[in-house]
């Protein structure tokens, strides 16, 4: 059936265009990583990898809170509290790092902030980064010598806070990477037009107008679902032995 045809529009910063449509998130987990629906009464939607060991949840009770949690062998399991107005395409470039170990170990928490014109906050504890417009601030959590760090982001205009993220002791770090990584993004995002820029956000939100719309957002979801999918039939999928091993086979 056809979809009503809505405007569109490209929207930045990114950090200010809400959440955007979340089954960019759920159905690309779902259909495309095997992923289970868990969800309970208290949650709009909850999802665990095949394996149990990550999750994924929007709770109702939490004022709409993303809540990402990783059960590790080495009692470092980790949780990230998410608000629902961080956009989607930020907590799937996290969930996406979640899902690839090797990425999870990137360090360089604060390079991709300062790459983008982000600065030390004069005002403001030696580890809070803030972003150009002022509206964003990044803090590393004192701990002792050595121990891992926590962190936490707020969005705030006109004293209005708009989200925020929290990222507990143990997190990787490469997962809280990624999360800077979208944030110091000059990529505008694909949103609709009604309820864009979010109220009060205005004068520091760019519109453009864009002739991609919700057909284009579906099939852009239905790509990124058949990727994932093949990647991980392809890993579960036997390897075949090389030809000269078979035919080695066949003259014993």
């Amino acid at each position: 059936m056809p979809h009503p045809t809505v405007p569109y529009v490209l929207a930045a910063p990114g950090y200010l265009t809400g959440g955007g449509d979340w089954e960019h998130l759920t159905e690309w987990l779902l259909r495309g990583h095997g992923w289970r629906d868990v969800s309970t009464i208290d949650q709009h939607t909850a999802l665990a990898s095949p394996d149990g060991r990550l999750h994924v949840a929007l709770s109702r009770r939490a004022a709409w809170t993303w809540s990402l949690r990783a059960a590790t062998s080495h009692d470092q399991d980790w949780a990230a509290l998410l608000g629902a107005h961080i956009p989607v395409e930020y907590i799937t470039e996290l969930v996406d790092t979640m899902l690839r170990p090797a990425s999870r170990y990137d360090p360089d928490v604060l390079g991709p902030l300062h790459a983008a014109g982000w600065t030390t906050a004069a005002a403001a504890p030696p580890s809070t980064t803030v972003s150009p417009d002022g509206l964003v601030r990044f803090t590393a959590e004192p701990t002792p010598s050595r121990a891992p760090r926590p962190w936490h982001a707020a969005c705030t205009v006109d004293r209005q806070t708009w989200w925020t993220a929290a990222f507990s002791t143990h997190t990787p770090p490469g997962v809280v990477a990624a999360f800077t990584r979208s944030l110091a993004s000059n990529d505008p995002l694909l949103r609709m037009a009604i309820g864009t820029p979010l109220y009060g956000c205005g004068p520091y939100t760019r519109v453009t107008q864009t002739p991609h719309g919700y057909d284009d957002e579906q099939a852009q979801l239905e790509a990124r679902i058949t990727e994932a999918r093949g990647h991980r039939l392809a890993a579960a999928s036997p390897t075949a032995p090389p030809p000269s091993s078979r035919r080695a086979s066949r003259t014993r």
